[in-house]
């Protein structure tokens, strides 16, 4: 959003200070930002006091918002709907680092969670079933709200009609309640809303939604409504890993990088629809665009989706500045923050962390790793020297803590050199340790995978493994299955294996000439071919 932060440096502030902006509006946009030392500001148009700092009217420089400053704030979330004036209208939340709640704004249907219907002008606690509860997510529909808490629990409030709330009735509630059902004894790991409809993310990749089910929800449900979550038909062999909501329409984009959507956008069939539009029907978007690695929506009908594939190319489609576009587009954009700062009105789409803060022994921290001033190890890979703190690796693996406080030699040295390991792979594997980054390529990560494995470091094979898997590809699949053989990894190996049957022609046509990778493969074809598992 840095289009909209240089705003900022005209009072005072410079975009390094800036640990969270979250902007909002229609044609003049509004602006609120969380400052290092946990001051909360906000300018601009101010639609009713929307900015919640207890004025209304223009705010033409920064204010403080007193009910937030120094409540360590994490990130914001709003919703909006049109007014009967034609006015669009905001619900705004703010979720602080220990879990709580604060909202404002407009409440006639109990959105805001307070236990009120009446139209909030400072931001004030949500209560209730929540007070003891740490809310790590809130999605809005408008003039419904979903909170999802850090045990994998998802609590509704406000308007209920079409069962939006997923209580098994159509009664509004104007405080939290806890959605029950299909809901009961699960995990659920993120929510989303459109309109009238609502969906939770299960931690084991499968969707629940309910509310409005009319070519909405991509349900075999045969009701309009379904007023208690329900399992939608069509993607039990998926596996998603994000949801995302529009007004009416809704993204989910599986463990492979493919984007599934269903619903209707400002009146049109979204994505590949070619002819009449059918409900209750999941359709995958363009394939050819690549492995999608996020995915992005707003609830403002003058706004495109987006997606940024592993390449980092950033696709569109929808409504693309006043035009209708079926199928992604590729743009100029290197983020989907970027995508919605261009898009009219500007705005931000990250629900809780434009820019993640850090506190300052986080920091100190990162910026410690392979620095020889304070280093007391080096390891030596390739020629070139990686300067690490010891301490740091003993508290992360065991292998690090036999040698550093074993009874043997190496415990006395300052030094050691590397040979079974590229320098990248080492660097990366190390600086893990001290800023837990994971932010390399597939192939990289194979890389990574195998010093990780040496050093017994199971989280990072695990990030690890959540990379190679979603990278495999028809020339690197042999390569991952053997390292997965070599290492002992059942599940990178089955996942191997159902990449081959699925890929079988191309994947025999990639090592057809190539005998060492035929060796490898053999077994896995004899599997493929019996229909069977090793």
């Amino acid at each position: 959003m840095s289009k909209l932060l240089r705003k900022c440096a005209n009072f005072g502030y410079q975009e390094r200070e800036i640990c969270i902006a979250f902007v909002f509006g229609t044609q003049e946009e509004n602006i609120i930002i969380v400052l290092e030392n946990d001051e909360v500001l906000a300018f601009g148009k101010n639609q009713k006091g929307c900015l919640g700092a207890g004025v209304e009217g223009e705010v033409d420089e920064f204010k403080r918002i007193e009910n937030l400053c120094g409540r360590n704030i994490e990130g914001f979330e709003y919703g909006g709907f049109i007014g009967a004036g034609g006015e669009l209208k905001f619900s705004i939340f703010a979720i602080s680092r220990s879990g709580g709640v604060f909202s404002w704004g407009e409440n006639c249907d109990g959105q805001l969670g307070l236990g009120t219907k009446e139209y909030t002008k400072v931001p004030t606690k949500i209560s209730g079933s929540l007070e003891h509860k740490k809310v790590v997510q809130v999605a809005c529909g408008g003039l419904h709200t979903l909170a999802l808490t850090s045990e994998g629990e998802v609590y509704a409030f406000g308007w209920n009609w079409y069962g939006q709330l997923g209580l098994g009735t159509k009664d509004n509630q104007s405080l939290p309640q806890r959605v029950g059902g299909l809901l009961h004894g699960t995990i659920v790991t993120s929510v989303a809303c459109q309109k009238v409809s609502s969906f939770a993310l299960l931690q084991s990749g499968k969707i629940c939604a309910w509310g409005n089910l009319k070519g909405k929800l991509g349900s075999s449900s045969t009701s309009d409504k379904e007023y208690s979550p329900c399992k939608l038909i069509g993607l039990e062999r998926v596996v998603i890993t994000q949801i995302v909501c529009g007004g009416e329409v809704t993204l989910a984009l599986s463990d492979d990088g493919v984007i599934y959507s269903w619903g209707i956008y400002e009146g049109q069939p979204l994505a590949n629809w070619t002819s009449d539009y059918v409900e209750k029907k999941f359709i995958k978007v363009s394939t050819d665009i690549g492995r999608v690695k996020e995915i992005a929506a707003t609830h403002y009908g003058s706004h495109p989706c987006a997606a940024i594939t592993e390449k980092k190319q950033v696709f569109i489609w929808g409504n693309c500045k006043g035009k209708f576009v079926e199928k992604p587009i590729l743009t100029s954009f290197s983020s989907l923050d970027e995508v919605f700062a261009d898009a009219a009105p500007p705005v931000t789409i990250q629900e809780f962390q434009l820019k993640k803060r850090q506190c300052s022994i986080i920091k100190r921290l990162q910026e410690a790793f392979d620095k020889p001033e304070t280093a007391d190890f080096v390891f030596i890979v390739e020629e070139t020297e990686i300067h690490v703190h010891k301490i740091i690796l003993i508290l992360g693996s065991n292998v690090f803590k036999n040698l550093f406080l074993g009874d043997w030699k190496d415990s006395c040295l300052r030094e050691q050199i590397v040979e079974n390991y590229s320098y990248d792979a080492f660097y990366s594997f190390l600086k893990y340790f001290y800023t837990g980054e994971v932010d390399f390529t597939p192939e990289h990560a194979l890389d990574v995978y195998a010093v990780a494995h040496f050093y017994l470091v199971s989280d990072l094979l695990n990030e690890c493994e959540k990379i190679i898997k979603s990278g495999l590809t028809m020339q690197n699949v042999a390569a991952v299955y053997e390292k997965a053989i070599l290492f002992g990894a059942k599940d990178l190996c089955e996942c191997c294996f159902q990449f081959c049957k699925k890929n079988w022609f191309g994947v025999m046509h990639s090592f057809e000439s190539d005998e060492c990778k035929r060796e490898v493969f053999l077994e896995v074809y004899r599997w493929a071919a019996n229909g069977k598992k090793n």
